[in-house]
């Protein structure tokens, strides 16, 4: 019975989400069709120049159809081009993206150009609440730090407000009352350090290889303290995140760590690659990898597969009438088919697929 609810409030999570999603998309073609039509411009409505710098834009999308700006990176170009955290993308160098999924869109920025005209539907505050991972409404820590910005040989520090949220990101805020967040910063990778020779008390730096560090300072030092121990355990969590994800047997108790609240969940009908015969398997999709389970209440899980860079599609494999595939980025990688016993779970597979498999993906 339990199973069965969890089953059911999956479903009805999908569905919110796939109603949302749509909601979305009549929202912002009707945005669109105001702005032609209108004798201005809908004041919600922006078109953002970013120029790429150091081999990337700086800014994360999530979804499909539309996507979202999902995380915009400090002293990024995409930082200072005016776009925001909870703008949904219509346009990209002229080319409707409305209706793209989320790998379309990543490849027409990616289509050579240096500079990407974006027109974008601005939710006002509204809708910024969904762009961020389950969990994130309620920061583990937050308060005033210094930040500093600006030129090399000009910069300044300025005070916002920080929130580390329960998604590892950590995102800054004009002050404690914006709803609408300057900037985040994906702890993926990154290290913490002070920096007694900053030119102030009570700095610290958050910076990785490859990307533009963030220099922060707090006001006093059991304030940097805390902050330093925070950030650290969370840089610590995301790494720990990563070790799991390149396993691909773990115990069940490891696993559920790895897969908590998972993008789809439930039986699937799976070939075998040894044996080719149908196999039933309970699978926890997370953050594109897939898990297989002997059953529901197994203690350890059969295996894993992570599907970074596939791609899912429609398949007749067996005969089957609810078959799908999963088609990997290199020949010599493996090739998986399944099969669901009803098109509405087929199809809640497949939309769940696409968004674990794309919404990593990074612009820039």
């Amino acid at each position: 019975m339990v199973c069965a609810d969890t089953h059911v409030r999956g479903s009805l999570s999908q569905s919110l989400q796939d109603l949302l999603r749509l909601m979305l998309n009549v929202w912002c073609k009707a945005a669109l069709a105001v702005k032609v039509v209108a004798a201005k411009p809908n004041e919600c409505d922006k078109t953002v120049i970013v120029r790429r710098e150091s081999g990337e834009f700086g800014f994360r999308i999530h979804g499909s159809r539309p996507v979202v700006v999902s995380a915009i990176e400090p002293d990024t170009p995409a930082e200072t081009s005016g776009l925001e955290v909870g703008d949904i993308i219509i346009s990209i160098n002229n080319v409707n993206v409305l209706d793209a999924s989320h790998s379309e869109v990543v490849k027409i920025a990616h289509a050579g150009s240096d500079t990407l005209e974006l027109e974008v539907a601005r939710t006002c505050n509204v809708l910024t609440p969904v762009v961020r991972e389950p969990g994130a409404g309620s920061p583990l820590y937050s308060g005033y730090l210094w930040k500093l910005g600006g030129l090399s040989n000009g910069a300044k520090w300025v005070q916002r407000w920080f929130c580390l949220k329960r998604d590892n990101c950590l995102y800054y805020y004009k002050n404690d009352t914006e709803s609408q967040p300057l900037g985040a910063l994906m702890l993926v990778n990154y290290r913490v350090s002070r920096t007694p020779d900053s030119g102030r008390l009570y700095s610290f730096l958050l910076d990785k290889t490859g990307a533009t560090g963030l220099h922060l300072a707090a006001d006093d030092e059991e304030s940097a303290m805390r902050w330093l121990a925070v950030i650290s355990h969370s840089i610590e969590r995301n790494a720990q995140m990563d070790q799991w994800l390149d396993i691909s047997n773990r115990k069940l108790k490891l696993a559920a760590s790895a897969v908590q609240q998972p993008d789809c969940f439930g039986y699937l009908m799976k070939l075998g690659h040894k044996w080719k015969a149908w196999k039933r398997r309970y699978c926890v999709l997370k953050d594109a990898c897939l898990y297989f389970y002997q059953d529901g209440s197994s203690d350890g899980a059969l295996g894993m597969a992570c599907l970074h860079g596939y791609r899912v599609q429609n398949s007749t494999a067996g005969g089957k009438r609810f078959a799908f595939e999963i088609l990997p980025p290199e020949i010599r990688q493996r090739h998986y088919y399944f099969y669901t016993e009803t098109e509405m779970d087929k199809k809640r597979w497949l939309a769940a697929l696409e968004y674990s498999i794309d919404r990593w993906i990074k612009v820039g």
